[in-house]
């Protein structure tokens, strides 16, 4: 293979040319989640044990409830170092710093965008997490898989899943969290960590939300915002703030809801939504696509330049069309 061309490879592919290089600045997507960090941190342990110097870096700081985890592993001093992107959808995702950056490998489960993002690109939209390719890659590679490697993936496997609730959760997926599990990982503890426990800042949001609640469409739309507001009134710094797949989860409650979308509040004035489906009536990534976003059949996202309150505005009306075209009941 030559140098300098784009071009989707195999994992066995990508696990030889890896070999090939010495240094490394792995990249996980703004907004980070445990997916993307567990991701990053995983394959900088990897790429350390034959023989590379990594850094993994990202526009945004690792969120607190990953700090156990990646505290612990020194980063090294890079001299022209090789890019790498994990977890990220297309460029848009590492952040306008890394936008114009040459990228050499890239690491991803979302559907692919129309134009390559880096010379190498290894993409497979059917796993459930990064984690699981990044597992793959290991394998190819030959390395051991230690306990702390096995801690990183499991936790990207198991909040990118919600804990095994995704329409991706498959037998596969089940297979490497027992192989991760055989290789160490603390199971209890992580899928305790990340699906139950809360603090006393998370449960005040989590009011807040559950108080701004619109449920529409009888009972099949669910719509949620968090506000700057929101968070400040939480005591939650906005680094810090729970990941919107978390949040949006909450409206999963609804004994009926087919669809549930939380919106959240930037500083620099646009809203994030995340978008979740729960049936085979609709798709998540449908209402994505029309707003710019994208993502995954059953749970999609994007950014609107719109106020929060505009942003529900916009969606509603988006969603709502949406179930009336599919025939799904509206109110």
């Amino acid at each position: 293979m030559e140098w300098g061309v784009r071009m989707h490879i195999t994992i066995s592919e990508m696990a030889q040319l890896l070999r090939r290089e010495r240094a490394f600045k792995i990249i996980y997507h703004i907004n980070p989640d445990g997916d993307c960090i567990g991701s990053a941190f995983a394959l900088a342990l990897i790429l350390r044990s034959i023989g590379a110097k990594c850094k993994v870096a990202g526009r945004d700081p690792v969120p607190e409830q990953f700090r156990y985890l990646t505290d612990p592993i020194p980063m090294d001093e890079v001299i022209d170092p090789i890019y790498i992107a994990v977890d990220c959808s297309d460029k848009h995702r590492v952040g306008e710093d890394l936008a114009d950056q040459h990228f050499t490998y890239w690491l991803d489960h979302h559907t692919s965008p129309d134009e390559e993002q880096a010379d190498y690109e290894f993409r497979d939209s059917t796993r459930s997490s990064c984690c699981e390719i990044i597992l793959k890659l290991a394998e190819a590679i030959g390395v051991k898989v230690t306990k702390q490697i096995a801690n990183l993936l499991f936790t990207g496997l198991v909040t990118d899943t919600r804990c095994f609730r995704t329409r991706e959760t498959d037998a596969i997926t089940f297979e490497t969290a027992a192989k991760l599990k055989r290789y160490g990982a603390d199971s209890f503890g992580i899928t305790r960590w990340h699906t139950m426990v809360k603090t006393e800042k998370r449960l005040k949001l989590e009011s807040q939300v559950y108080r701004g609640m619109q449920v529409l469409c009888g009972g099949k739309l669910v719509i949620m915002m968090i506000t700057l507001a929101d968070l400040e009134r939480a005591g939650i710094d906005g680094q810090d703030a729970p990941d919107m797949a978390s949040i949006n989860a909450l409206g999963e409650v609804i004994d009926i809801a087919e669809m549930t979308v939380m919106l959240r509040e930037y500083p620099d004035g646009r809203t994030r939504f995340s978008v979740k489906t729960f049936t085979d009536n609709v798709q998540a990534i449908d209402i994505a696509k029309q707003l710019g976003g994208g993502g995954h059949p059953d749970q999609a996202g994007g950014f609107l330049s719109l106020t929060p309150e505009e942003a529900r505005e916009k969606m509603t009306k988006t969603c709502t069309a949406y179930f009336a075209k599919h025939g799904i009941a509206n109110d």
